[in-house]
């Protein structure tokens, strides 16, 4: 398998970019290659700068250099304008950015080390489009033979060999021009020095890299284990999966689709968060026997009405799903689906949202095959503040009946109250409950859970290396304007360990955070909005419940947001590799294993 910079996927990767990035780094033909994707060129020779979307080192043939484009509509028109897509139509063709690139990033090697003695080339790849593409594109006069990929080449079986077809091709034309290159070239010292002489700070990021690709191996291997668990429960027709953050409940809820959908059930997938429901989208964007959507946009889309403006928790989860049930509990209505599968269940366990979904399956909840995947101890940060579970909690903590419910520690009689609902609604559902830690390093999951006090995992499925840098750090301040030069501290400490922009996310437990007042050089780092490509994201710790990030920065950790050691927990559970706290509590200062 091919070693790919960087090792994960970039956020809102374009289809046929994220079907080429997946099928070089998972063919066992690409062992030994390098691949860059989303390369920037800053030292571009024909604009100011440019971004390759793939460069491929493949020893013994060459570099390639790839364009790609996901778009179904490929047309060139007689006015000889390129129309991709719904992108406005244009003179520059896409062998046009292709060349350029590969002139750039030729001529840069050239410039700052030596004369490459292997060819550099390029081609255009369409993944969407099939071989048929090829012959049209080459009856012009301005398109280069044998530099075209379609879809067929993303076949296991042709995915190598049309490559290094290319790259003989290439190597042909080239050498019509220059002295004929060595046989095997490039070997490997000539790839180090590629790498060196493109991205000097390379040797650091081949360790990251390598240890993405541990990683990624890890949770390929629990993924596998957690199937074959699943299967255990194959003849429960109704199941809860349970578990704290990390151990892996998303891939054991997108498995079940999988299996559910492949025995030709009509399957939903459903989840409360716009994020995640973006998230599973994209696991299963090649499925269209699977429907995801998150509750609330289902019951719109059946109600077939809009939210006001000033909609609240009334509106989505009293008015909605009342206009939904007046339509699916029509006589005559027939539900869409067979199967039901939950991510996060804990967040949709109220009476409202269980009508809606019971009417939605053939058989009803209680009759249909259901997998609901939630942490109903340390995650319902949804449920009503003030509610009469919190209060009997409150008094008893307390000694006084009378006093009010407190928010801070409650998760485990809500979580109760949660699951005593589901085991009412799913009376005869199986149980299976997940223990190890499949997302952080040991290292990582016990700091964790030595900062919160508490003991969340019995195994750990991932590998850790004991003379790994501490990942986990907690700065303390006293007031906003210490709490923003912390910010700036982290962002600057973490870029400097050499982690993308991209691959740090910066949480809070409420929206007024310090990236929301952030200024000068750090609000300039920060994502402007969803889906900037070049800033670092960041949300409130609701908004990135059910997924991760390599790099978390946990802020405003000050004691003043209800529920805020809930909320801590998921936001520290959401980093992968490493995490920083910015916190004013001394409780969680004193726990540290490492403060500055």
């Amino acid at each position: 398998m091919a070693t790919m910079v960087p090792g994960l996927m970039r956020p809102r990767t374009p289809p046929g970019e994220a079907k080429v990035f997946e099928a070089l780094r998972d063919h066992p033909g690409t062992e030994g290659w390098i691949v860059w994707h989303g390369l920037p060129i800053r030292h571009h020779e024909t604009q100011v700068e440019g971004e390759a979307d793939f460069v491929i080192v493949a020893p013994g043939e060459g570099v390639l250099v790839v364009e790609v484009k996901s778009h179904e509509r490929v047309e060139v028109g007689d006015d000889g304008l390129w129309r991709l897509g719904s992108q406005e139509p244009t003179p520059r063709s896409p062998y046009d950015q292709a060349w350029d690139n590969s002139r750039s990033i030729r001529k840069w090697i050239e410039r700052r080390a030596f004369v490459p003695p292997y060819p550099i080339w390029q081609a255009v790849w369409f993944p969407m489009r099939g071989g048929e593409l090829v012959a049209q594109l080459e009856a012009r006069i301005d398109v280069p033979a044998n530099e075209t990929l379609t879809r067929a080449d993303l076949d296991a079986s042709r995915l190598v060999t049309s490559i290094v077809g290319v790259l003989r091709h290439g190597r042909r034309e080239l050498e019509r021009r220059v002295p004929a290159y060595q046989p095997g070239r490039p070997d490997e010292q000539d790839v180090d020095e590629f790498r060196q002489a493109l991205q000097p700070s390379i040797s650091w990021a081949r360790a990251m890299a390598e240890r993405r690709e541990v990683r990624e191996r890890d949770l390929r291997e629990a993924t596998e284990r957690q199937e074959r668990a699943l299967q255990y429960f194959s003849a429960s027709p109704r199941l809860l999966v349970t578990g704290p953050a990390g151990t892996g409940k998303t891939n054991v809820a997108v498995r079940a689709a999988l299996q559910a959908a492949n025995r030709d059930e009509r399957v939903l997938l459903t989840c409360f968060n716009r994020r995640l429901e973006g998230d599973l989208q994209h696991r299963l964007r090649d499925r269209d026997d699977i429907t995801v959507a998150r509750v609330h946009q289902l019951m719109l889309a059946y109600a077939k009405i809009e939210p006001p403006e000033d909609a609240g928790d009334a509106w989505w989860n009293g008015t909605l799903p009342e206009a939904t049930l007046a339509v699916t509990r029509v006589p005559g209505f027939e539900p869409s689906f067979t199967c039901l599968v939950a991510d996060e269940a804990q967040d949709l366990a109220r009476d409202s949202t269980l009508d809606v979904l019971d009417s939605l399956l053939v058989g009803g909840l209680a009759g249909a095959r259901v997998v609901l995947a939630g942490d109903f101890t340390r995650q319902d940060i949804y449920r009503p503040l003030g509610s009469p579970v919190e209060e009997a909690l409150a008094a008893h903590v307390s000694g006084d009946s009378g006093a009010p419910a407190r928010s801070s520690s409650s998760p485990t009689q809500s979580g109760a109250s949660r699951r005593h609902l589901l085991d009412t609604r799913i009376p005869d559902a199986a149980e299976m409950t997940l223990t190890s830690n499949v997302r952080q390093t040991p290292q990582l999951a016990e700091l964790i859970e030595e900062l919160l006090d508490d003991e969340l995992y019995i195994g750990f499925d991932r590998d850790g290396e004991e003379d790994d840098p501490l990942p986990l750090t907690v700065l303390g301040y006293r007031n906003e304007s210490e709490q923003q030069e912390q910010l700036a501290h982290a962002l600057m400490s973490l870029w400097e360990e050499g982690w993308n922009p991209r691959e740090i996310l910066v949480l809070s437990p409420r929206r007024a955070s310090a990236a929301s007042r952030a200024g000068g050089a750090v609000a300039d780092a920060l994502a402007r909005h969803d889906g900037d490509p070049n800033g670092t994201p960041w949300g409130t710790v609701h908004a990135y419940k059910g997924l991760e990030s390599p790099a978390v920065i946990v802020t405003d950790v000050d004691g003043t947001t209800p529920r805020w050691q809930d909320l801590l927990y998921i936001g520290a559970t959401r980093a992968t590799e490493r995490l920083v706290i910015l916190t004013s509590l001394d409780e969680i200062l004193q726990r540290a294993p490492l403060r500055a």
